[in-house]
């Protein structure tokens, strides 16, 4: 009996996993935007704390699941090294907006800003990986420049679309 579909589908649901949990972190931070002050929902939240957990396990079934095809079926293909790249610019992500976050926790407004343009970034680092694995390019020019234009995408949006509006009383929609 051939495993690989199963593994595949795990593979698979574990990545749209983690893009379901960060659409979720993205709609809670955007819903703690809209109300009157943020220190009235600035600790973290049982929900957001469940969002981040659900990515954890995103993660971990999708690195486990990715390592054995990679193993097994693919081998060290340029598109393979590129989404291990990529996968290390999602948690440099991550680890640097977090800091960036802790630094400016007594301005709502500007922890808000980090957090919204960290999952954003993360969105578009992810969906270069779901182009790595739909191209397999075997070229590491092309596999970088597929990672390239979606960093530069996720980066266009960050500072294109501001993820907040700062109002005199607060945060508006």
């Amino acid at each position: 009996m051939n495993i690989y579909p199963a593994i595949t589908f795990f593979h698979i649901a574990g990545a749209i996993t983690l893009f379901i949990s960060w659409a979720l972190k993205y709609d809670y931070f955007k819903s703690v935007n809209q109300l009157s002050t943020i220190n009235e929902d600035m600790t973290v939240s049982r929900k957001f704390k469940n969002y981040s957990r659900l990515g954890s396990i995103a993660v971990f079934v999708t690195l486990v699941s990715g390592f054995w095809l990679m193993v097994t079926n693919w081998g060290f293909s340029a598109w393979i090294i590129m989404s291990l790249v990529s996968i290390g610019l999602i948690i440099f992500t991550e680890v640097l907006f977090s800091r960036k976050v802790a630094s400016a926790k007594p301005d709502g407004f500007r922890m808000m800003f980090f957090l919204i343009n960290s999952i954003r970034l993360q969105i578009a680092i992810g969906t270069g990986i779901i182009a790595l694995m739909v191209f397999k390019t075997s070229h590491l020019f092309s596999s970088i420049l597929i990672v390239l234009i979606f960093l530069i995408a996720g980066l266009c949006v960050i500072w294109v679309f501001p993820p907040l509006k700062k109002m005199k009383h607060g945060f508006d929609s």
